[in-house]
């Protein structure tokens, strides 16, 4: 997260606890010592301000609970960094119970349980392990039965209180999730973590006999003591043997049974009379059992089947039969699974199919003998035949490779022997290979990642001369057939030049480079003739680019080592560098003119940028740099640009390209080069002043835009104060924050002024709406706004409701900025004004209050006025 755009929204209700005497459904806390928890690392947890919410980030983590019980409470072990002051900082928590980790994924709020909770929480004073704070929040929430996936998220204004993260546990299964619905972070909605999340659920009691009875509630016993499934005389004699017990809290009497769903704690003649009513009944699992062709009976249990039980909770619909087409060519309506050839379907008759007769190497004992080269392959008529013991390579959950075509080969060097589809067939391939048939699979294949097919196939073995192998090659699912080309080679290992990162050794052979952990770049190659650095890894391997769109990719690349960028020349935009994995690209300017940069892309990550000039690397000067921009849309959540920078015919511009504190992935960088004698629109003081070169509108102090004309530009609407007596609102590229002024949220704003007397005032603000997440305002203009004129004690001196005006400006790419004018016409000495919604609550339009570069204002929680960090925007006419 950033420390630019904040939107300051605090909750200020009491602190929260967790509810006491009652089960944990879920511990990965452990004792108040925190001797559970790993202080080695913690995970991003944090629900951030509006101009942040790309980033809202739900730790998750999932506990079984067969019995259904709710939930009454959940804990949370958490720390912060990056400005994070403490836990009184944080103002509020926000728990979620999910179905499945993708359901947090697609949304932060649980789509079984969501609940908000307001204002600080309080830290257990039990909890000993500095750095961490152990919060809770206490509630009742109905839970599945079975897997559960819960978050515990702070709500935390980054630009408050830094970043908030949840602790790393000892105890669990080391599997978490980390959901970011809006992608902020790179990773896409969701990551798997190999780690526990320090969270505790506690059940909503510890009475069993709150617990709903199980579905099989007649069988209580058995004669062992222990239900065997059967209703009778046992379950009758628990029932009497403990008639007239009452549960104590701690225990549920063994013949408490009735009435449904959780009983009522004591055994009378209710669970009787429920026992003799189910007497003589079952608990034993029922499912479908299958005859084939001969039929099929449903909710028959597994000891009563003669035929093919299809398991628990089965039904017929599962009895598949249809026609199947054997390697002769005939065909017979059978169960499926006693096809021998290739099942056509469920219901289909052979009178509607045409089965042809498989080809002869569909079996191994048929398998047809090549050699180096090419061999076209067709496995459209072949049947499945081998082995499901597809289990040497990743398999995808499948087994098998079906339709399969056998070959024999024979080695014709001692070296390396390739097989491959990559590439050459139009179905998704599997490749095996096998000493002999019916024998043991040696390696396989199922994806090579081709430039084309990624669901093509190649592998490659050791082989001596004259050794015999079997090879099989098929589809990755039934009936997924087509044709191509199968290629064999067989290449003599020769030393060559070995990479070693960005080192490399000459003459290694292939094995002996891979026991280094190097890459062979092939036989009779010198390191003279190769090049261990990839492309635009370093500034001396800058990619060749022009205009237009250029792909780059800083997922695998490190720090190029050309030292930090000077990032005083482009303060406040969070270029935040931090020894960035970065790649490099390079630009040659054909004449005098200007440079667009842009690193927008939707699908990128958070990106820095650094350009600079010079004939090579060993004489470059940084001419510019930029963190995140706000100038184009649809773009990622941050993304950097430099734009219309005056550039010399003949220079090269290198462009660096790295991630705010060393963020990583695939991007694209935009190149617009406009020529010196180019005309655009010039736009000045929220008007278009004319069409012009770029150092004209640079004369007149316009901004320029290429292309353009009057007619069609949209120039930004100035906004700023003219009156004499104001500030004016931080322009949308700066480093703006947007703070809460809405009576529903419990928090008030005023701006510190001197004026004799104030006729009019205008401020400036987006409206948004909060729930669990924030949204833009769509009603903004109907939004209720009031505006007090005060004395510098912030007494109320005069207030008038205000009038609704639209701007065409927009912050961080999404938030709209509105304006709102109220004339109190007060004569008199005015020390502050205050502007604020009158809204119900969240869910509900709250004003948000542009801060402005200069001036000084205060907020007031209900508790009294206290001065605020940063300024906001006012404009007083006297």
């Amino acid at each position: 997260m950033k420390t630019l755009p904040s939107c300051l929204c605090i909750f200020g209700l009491a602190g929260l606890a967790t509810a006491g005497g009652a089960a944990a459904l879920m511990d990965q806390i452990g004792p108040d010592t925190g001797a559970d928890i790993d202080t080695s690392n913690m995970l991003a947890n944090q629900i951030f301000e509006a101009s942040f919410s790309g980033y809202d980030i739900a730790c998750v983590d999932d506990f079984d609970n067969p019995t259904g019980m709710p939930a009454g409470g959940v804990d949370l072990v958490m720390g912060g960094w990056n400005g994070y002051v403490s836990v009184d900082g944080v103002a509020g928590m926000q728990v979620n119970f999910y179905t499945d980790e993708n359901a947090a994924g697609a949304s932060l709020a649980g789509d079984v349980a969501s609940q908000d909770y307001a204002g600080s929480p309080v830290g257990d004073p039990n909890w000993t392990l500095a750095g961490y704070d152990l919060v809770g929040v206490s509630g009742m929430w109905s839970l599945n039965t079975g897997m559960n996936y819960v978050a515990l998220i702070p709500i935390n204004e980054f630009g408050v209180n830094g970043q908030t993260g949840a602790a790393i546990s000892f105890v669990g299964n080391l599997e978490a999730w980390q959901a970011n619905p809006a992608g902020g972070f790179g990773f896409g909605p969701l990551q798997l973590m190999p780690n526990n999340i320090a969270l505790r659920v506690i059940g909503g009691s510890s009475d069993p006999c709150d617990i709903p009875l199980p579905a099989c509630w007649g069988d209580i016993t058995g004669p062992m003591g222990v239900p065997d499934g059967l209703i009778n005389v046992d379950d009758v004699l628990g029932v009497i043997g403990s008639f007239g017990q009452v549960g104590d809290g701690t225990s549920r009497p063994l013949g408490d049974i009735a009435p449904l769903p959780a009983g009522n704690c004591e055994v009378d003649v209710d669970d009787l009379l429920a026992m003799l009513g189910v007497f003589n009944g079952d608990c034993l699992p029922r499912g479908a059992c299958c005859f084939g062709i001969d039929g099929c009976y449903e909710d028959v249990k597994e000891g009563d089947c003669t035929g093919s039980w299809l398991g628990e909770g089965s039904a017929c619909s599962e009895c598949v039969v249809g026609a199947c087409c054997f390697a002769d060519g005939s065909c017979d309506f059978v169960y499926e699974p006693d096809c021998t050839g290739a099942f056509q379907g469920q219901d289909v008759l052979c009178a509607d199919v045409t089965c042809v007769e498989a080809p002869a190497n569909t079996v191994c004992s048929g398998a047809v003998t090549i050699s180096e080269g090419d061999t076209g392959i067709d496995n459209t008529a072949a049947l499945t035949d081998g082995p499901a013991d597809f289990t040497l390579c990743d398999n995808f959950d499948v087994e098998q490779i079906h339709n399969d075509l056998w070959y024999r080969y024979v080695a014709s060097c001692d070296g390396t022997v390739t097989i491959s589809t990559c590439d050459t067939v139009d179905f998704d391939s599997r490749l095996a290979v096998y000493d002999v048939c019916d024998g043991t699979m040696i390696v396989c294949n199922d994806d090579c990642g081709g430039a084309n097919n990624t669901l093509s196939s190649e592998l490659a073995l050791d082989m001596v001369a004259s050794e015999e192998i079997v090879i099989r090659v098929g589809s990755f699912a039934e009936g997924g057939t087509g044709t191509g080309v199968l290629s064999v080679s067989c290449v003599t290992p020769a030393p060559g030049a070995c990479c070693l990162v960005e080192d490399c050794l000459d003459g290694l052979m292939p094995t002996d480079c891979a026991d280094f952990g190097g890459v062979y770049q092939g036989a009779g190659t010198t390191c003279d003739g190769v090049s261990c650095v990839a492309e635009g890894n370093t500034c001396d391997e800058a990619m060749d680019f022009v205009d237009g769109a250029n792909s780059f990719d800083t997922s695998d690349a490190s720090d190029s080592g050309f030292g930090e960028p000077d990032e005083t020349m482009c303060e406040g935009t969070y270029l935040e560098w931090a020894a960035s994995p970065d790649q490099w690209g390079k630009y040659l300017v054909v004449g005098d003119g200007t440079l667009t940069v842009s690193l927008c892309d939707s699908a990128s990550y958070d990106t820095s940028l650094v350009l600079y000039e010079g004939p090579d690397c060993n004489s470059l000067t940084q001419v510019a740099c930029n963190g995140d921009t706000t100038v184009e849309t649809g773009c990622q959540s941050y993304y950097s640009g430099v734009y219309d920078m005056p550039v010399t015919g003949g220079s090269t511009i290198y462009i660096r390209m790295g991630g705010w504190q060393a963020a990583t992935g695939p991007g694209t960088c935009t190149i617009t080069f406009t020529s010196a004698g180019a005309v655009g629109a010039c736009c000045s003081g929220g008007t278009c002043i004319g069409e012009m070169t770029a150092s004209d509108c640079a004369d007149f102090g316009g901004m320029w835009y290429a292309g353009e004309t009057c007619s069609s530009v949209d120039c930004p609407q100035d906004v700023s104060c003219n009156t004499g007596n104001g500030a004016s609102p931080t322009g949308v590229d700066g480093a703006w924050t947007a703070g809460t002024s809405d009576t529903g949220s419990g928090y008030i704003r005023a701006a510190d002024c001197s004026a004799p007397s104030v006729a009019d005032v205008t401020v400036y603000g987006l409206a948004l709406i909060y729930s669990g997440g924030w949204g833009d305002c769509a009603d903004a203009d109907t939004m209720g706004m009031t505006m007090d004129v005060m004395d510098s004690s912030y007494t109320t001196l005069a207030t008038a409701s205000a009038s609704y005006s639209a701007t065409n400006l927009v912050y961080a790419g999404v938030y709209a900025l509105h304006g709102w004018t109220a004339a109190p016409g007060y004569s008199g000495s005015v020390g502050a004004v205050s502007a604020y919604s009158g809204s119900g609550g969240q869910g509900e339009c709250w004003f948000l209050w542009m801060s402005a570069d200069a001036g000084t204002s205060a907020i007031n929680d209900g508790t009294g006025w206290l001065a605020e960090a940063f300024g906001v925007n006012y404009c007083i006419t006297e």
